[in-house]
């Protein structure tokens, strides 16, 4: 006989989440700029307990050199999950879903970046 799953609650019948905040209360946010030496831009974001890092190299070279455009221009974004932020063991190589996470985010980034 299968286990039935608790349910888990994530607002109370008082309209409290579980770390405290009302129904419409937002998470904090903060966001502090030029966080690592050596990249050309970056940014640090918290978003409650969520951190968030970006950072930008370049522009520079393109390798391997067949890719190389003169009149273009290319993203590429790397989306990772520190190895501890999910229950199973996690290998250092990016998996699938951050391989298409990586993609999409590339994808949306470039009508900001080239318009």
């Amino acid at each position: 006989m299968a286990k039935e799953k608790e349910k888990t609650v994530l607002i109370t019948k008082d309209g409290i989440r579980h770390d405290g905040r009302k129904k419409e209360d937002i998470r904090e946010i903060a966001f502090e700029v030029g966080v690592l030496d050596r990249a050309d831009g970056s940014c640090l974001i918290t978003w409650g307990r969520n951190k968030i890092l970006a950072a930008v190299y370049g522009p520079r070279e393109l390798h391997p050199k067949h890719m190389q455009m003169p009149d273009k221009a290319l993203i590429r974004c790397e989306y990772r999950m520190a190895t501890f932020s999910v229950p199973e063991r996690k290998r250092p190589a990016p998996n699938r879903r951050e391989r298409e996470i990586s993609k999409i985010l590339g994808e949306a980034l470039k009508p900001a970046v080239f318009d």
